[in-house]
């Protein structure tokens, strides 16, 4: 999961974002990335479309204040989950405006953030999940068993639409995946989708299509290290519903 908090108090940004990261890996979000801004304009010099999948702002702010920062990434995201957090609810027309989907009352409680967490129902959010490929098509994440790139083409193994293929240098596609904690990188050029792992023999992976993928030695063990890690987040997960 990567998410953006946006708050100029520094002692709220630092509060929202540990009892944030401990909710979502009690819920079994163990791999996510927290970028924390103190105002509005440094959140902008970093961020582009699609590169959170949650936001938290903060509404009252010095500068750019938090609906007026929402307007301008509704311009351009309309899929990243928004959240206000603010010591009341003054603004829930605007909210409805931008698309908000919730509002989290200072000062944080953990209960408050968990149910937060449980109201976004990350779990659908994530199946929906996609990326844009430079030809300008959208891909679900969770529809790639695994790619394969050569000489600037990648190669894209889906479960509903046979191969696609997209002329992308491996390090620009790498970047669009892996920061997703179900895709790893096997070998040079292969990537896999763990979501999509039939079944796993030491330097095999065998896919939900019959394809077998090898693990390159030098990759072995820490890829399976980072396939265990998946299994057992996977496992809380259902332990959880």
């Amino acid at each position: 999961m990567k998410i953006a908090i946006v708050d100029d108090e520094k002692d709220e940004l630092d509060c929202l974002s540990r009892r944030l990261e401990n909710q979502l890996s009690l819920l079994g979000y163990s791999e996510n990335v927290i970028h924390c801004f103190h105002s509005a304009e440094d959140f902008f010099s970093a961020w582009s479309p699609g590169r959170y999948d949650l936001i938290l702002l903060d509404i009252y702010m010095e500068g750019m204040q938090g609906i007026e920062a929402a307007r301008r990434i509704r311009e351009q995201d309309r899929d990243c989950r928004l959240v206000f957090s603010t010591f009341s609810n003054d603004f829930a027309s605007e909210s409805y405006e931008v698309g908000a989907h919730y509002y989290l009352l200072k000062p944080f409680s953990d209960d408050a953030i968990l149910g937060m967490l449980r109201k976004l129902d990350l779990e659908t959010y994530e199946s929906g999940r996609f990326v844009t490929l430079p030809d300008g098509k959208n891909i679900l994440l969770r529809n790639i068993v695994y790619t394969e790139y050569h000489n600037h083409v990648v190669t894209i193994h889906t479960k509903r639409d046979g191969q696609m293929r997209t002329r992308i240098s491996q390090t620009e596609f790498q970047h669009l995946l892996l920061g997703y904690p179900c895709f790893c990188c096997c070998s040079k050029g292969v990537l896999i989708n763990f979501h999509e792992v039939a079944r796993q023999d030491r330097a095999m992976f065998t896919m939900s299509n019959g394809s077998a993928v090898a693990v390159s030695r030098r990759r072995e063990k820490e890829v399976q290290a980072a396939y265990a890690a998946f299994l057992f987040q996977r496992m809380r997960k259902e332990m959880r519903e």
